[in-house]
């Protein structure tokens, strides 16, 4: 009987040390967000460094392991395209740490690799949604051009002086305007809070222009109102990351962020259907059923839309971020 005790203890024993540890379920989507590295502590020009740097070598690591062959639906099931657009929201947020019009052309080069390796998975969406498959031709051009955006990351030169760029921030936040999100929030960053009490500003300050946007629109097949509905999507989904780069921030926002995370995944499957529509029409081939089905998932967005305005879910979240950025002063 003791033997059976004690061989029962030890396959107890061995069964907790294989098992996760605490909080590993926490990272378990290859897609989800992990906190920046060095967890934005430290002013904003000091914590520049560690998260911007970080971001790249996540991109670097991960992409080392991707073929040049490798398929849409590959692209679409890994997590190194995510991890791009990390690098490309940190360089955004970071942006007064550095030379304006050096980070500029290296943060358009990031956007490429990740518009192109986006148009590429977008390869896999059509043949799920219009139930065809797509032709080699159009494969192998858009992953040629995937592949030519990836040397930015691929070259050891051109990732070595994006390394050393990164790893040089200011010593204090530049003078000037944005660009592009800072721009739009109508704030800068200062030293005068930390990159947390920053990182909450500057989420604030694109909820406070999401407040007065039209976050929908009548009608999805239009081209133009199409992208203004992927734009608000995009601005949403910046929120939404950001919030789980930085700890105090998703401690804080982990109830009033589950909103604008759903009505993002509802915005992006109108997208997914949008894009097949627009792909099928422009290829000549029947549109009938992926337009029912782009009106089905509008029609599903709009519901979650109503419901998320009726529920001020923007004006709950900005609350909870101008708490977060007024305990991060300096």
């Amino acid at each position: 009987m003791r033997r059976r005790v004690s061989a029962w203890l030890l396959i107890v024993m061995m069964v907790l040390v294989a098992w996760p540890p605490t909080g590993a379920w926490a990272q378990a989507k290859p897609k989800d967000t992990g906190p920046v590295v060095g967890e934005g502590n430290g002013s904003y020009t000091e914590a520049a460094r560690n998260s911007t740097v970080g971001a790249l070598d996540r991109v670097v690591d991960e992409l080392n392991t991707v073929p040049m062959d490798v398929t849409p639906q590959q692209v679409k099931d890994a997590s190194w395209r995510r991890r791009i657009l990390e690098l490309r929201l940190q360089m955004d947020f970071n942006a007064f740490a550095y030379d304006k019009d050096k980070l500029k052309g290296l943060r358009d080069a990031v956007d490429r690799a990740y518009e192109s390796s986006g148009f590429y998975q977008d390869v896999s969406v059509y043949e799920k949604e219009l139930g065809v498959p797509v032709s080699d031709a159009v494969k192998a051009q858009r992953l040629g051009e995937m592949n030519e955006a990836l040397g930015e990351f691929r070259d050891r030169g051109a990732r070595t002086d994006l390394r050393q760029f990164l790893g040089s921030p200011l010593d204090a936040p530049r003078k000037g305007g944005g660009p592009g999100l800072w721009d739009l929030t109508g704030s800068r960053a200062t030293n005068g809070l930390d990159a947390v009490g920053n990182a909450a500003e500057f989420q604030t300050g694109i909820v406070n222009y999401l407040q007065g946007a039209d976050l929908g629109v009548n009608d999805i097949f239009d081209p133009n109102q199409a992208a203004a509905f992927h734009l608000i999507r995009k601005h949403m989904r910046d929120v939404v990351i950001l919030s789980a780069m930085y700890p105090p921030i998703s401690d804080a926002t982990r109830d009033a962020v589950k909103p604008l995370s759903d009505l993002v995944n509802d915005y992006g499957d109108v997208m997914d259907a949008f894009d097949s529509y627009e792909f099928a029409q422009q290829a000549g081939m029947d549109t009938d059923k992926v337009a029912a089905e782009l009106r089905r998932e509008f029609e599903v967005a709009q519901a979650s839309k109503n419901q998320f305005i009726d529920a001020h879910a923007l004006d709950t979240m900005a609350i909870q971020l101008n708490g977060v950025r007024d305990a991060h002063r300096r």
